[in-house]
């Protein structure tokens, strides 16, 4: 029982993590997206657009993947 618990939290916190890492490099593609919206460089905002996309979905399914750990692992309820 506890060392599902210690995988539930480690779980958590590698999210945590991950998030606090990915979202620096998110922050940096958003600001350089704006950037090259404000001079009008179309391609160079396509790329840190898709690049931002990227970060987001990468920073969801680390979070998704953490939430799923934590379900399966949950407490099982016995029936009386």
């Amino acid at each position: 029982m506890k060392l599902r618990r210690l995988f539930q939290i480690l779980a958590l916190a590698g999210a945590l993590v991950f998030t606090a890492y990915q979202g620096a490099i998110t922050e940096r593609d958003y600001k350089n997206l704006q950037s090259s919206v404000q001079i009008g460089d179309r391609s160079a905002a396509d790329l840190y657009g898709l690049n931002f996309k990227i970060d987001v979905v990468e920073i969801l399914v680390a979070w998704i993947f953490s939430c799923a750990v934590v379900y399966v692992l949950r407490a099982k309820k016995l029936k009386p």
